[in-house]
């Protein structure tokens, strides 16, 4: 070491009212993402364009948020904080992509229908005779 350097400890001690901005912004995510896993659970058919702004804003948040606080003070309320927002998150997810699965499935059987409807036969194979 360089004479003149001085060694800086950092400090990695939780601090609650350093991280009391990143946990206000979680908690608000967690409750929007909550209310349109409430809202696909309960009306699959769910618009979901109301929960879109509500998103965006959230993300907005956490990022204003996360900016402000170092990691090294996150207290542990923020800790279980972001792990309940992970599984929200995910719990949202596969629910988002169950339901995606199902809007695919729907589009290639209409597809199929139009193709179907539009088509003189010409061609498309014969179904096999039945055997003798």
């Amino acid at each position: 070491m360089e004479s003149g350097q001085e060694i800086v400890a950092i400090d990695i001690t939780p601090n609650p009212e350093l991280s009391a901005p990143l946990v206000v912004a979680v908690r608000r995510a967690i409750k929007v993402i909550q209310e349109e896993t409430h809202a696909l659970r309960a009306n699959p058919t769910t618009d979901l364009k109301a929960f879109e702004y509500g998103k965006s804003q959230a993300l907005l948040d956490l990022t204003r948020a996360r900016a402000m606080v170092p990691a090294n003070s996150f207290s542990d309320d923020l800790k279980e904080d972001l792990s309940e927002f992970k599984e929200v998150l995910q719990e949202n997810v596969n629910l988002l992509n169950l339901h995606m699965s199902a809007v695919s499935e729907v589009v290639e059987m209409l597809s199929r229908t139009l193709i179907d409807f539009d088509s003189d036969g010409t061609y498309q194979a014969p179904f096999p005779e039945p055997a003798r």
